[in-house]
């Protein structure tokens, strides 16, 4: 079916073109695919899209889809083999649909997504301390520094600093427990205890 069939002295707008060409090609088409045969074919259509989307709900959809597609593109089909023509419409179809998804994410209904992917924790409050520390350490004397640095960052135990500074323990002990008593003081804006003095 061409163009050139249709009454050519009538003036046609493009829309009633397209309307004329389908009603025309309609009967064509469902004579190029023997609708038994589809019919056949409609199990092993099924199964390849499980295979393919491995949901039945969306390979009966798939299904569903590459029907229509073939029926309505029939008059492309060349009659050798309705099964092969299936399966890439089928293909096609599915891959498609994979890069729209791609492209627009995936939707899931309120209710079923789990909470903890509906928000995002709060981090502007532990970002914020993290900084009032951070300041605070800078502030502190380099010996104090030195001692919460190997503790908290290097993670040494008592007598590992012990050994690395060439101080007793006891005193590591101390240092640590004044360097501590400020970087709270600091954090926390208060004027420097009498014990941290």
């Amino acid at each position: 079916m061409t163009i050139q069939n249709i009454h050519i002295g009538k003036n046609y707008t493009p829309a009633a073109l397209r309307a004329e060409f389908q009603n025309q090609s309609a009967q064509q088409r469902v004579q190029a695919i023997n609708t038994q045969e589809l019919t056949n074919l409609l199990p092993y259509l099924h199964r390849y899209a499980c295979s393919l989307t491995r949901n039945a709900d969306c390979a009966a959809d798939l299904v569903q889809d590459t029907v229509e597609r073939a029926l309505l593109k029939s008059h492309l089909f060349d009659g050798a083999n309705l099964r092969a023509w299936l399966t890439t419409i089928c293909k096609r179809i599915f891959l498609n649909n994979l890069r729209r998804d791609k492209s627009r994410g995936v939707a899931i209904s309120y209710d079923d997504a789990p909470v903890d992917s509906l928000c995002a924790p709060a981090l502007q409050d532990a970002q914020m301390h993290f900084c009032d520390v951070a300041a605070a350490l800078d502030r502190l004397t380099k010996g104090d520094r030195q001692v919460i640095s190997l503790v908290a960052v290097e993670g040494l135990k008592y007598g590992e600093i012990a050994a690395r500074t060439n101080v007793p323990i006891g005193t590591v002990r101390s240092r640590l427990s004044r360097a501590r008593s400020r970087l709270v003081d600091l954090v926390e804006n208060r004027p420097p205890s009498r014990r941290a003095a």
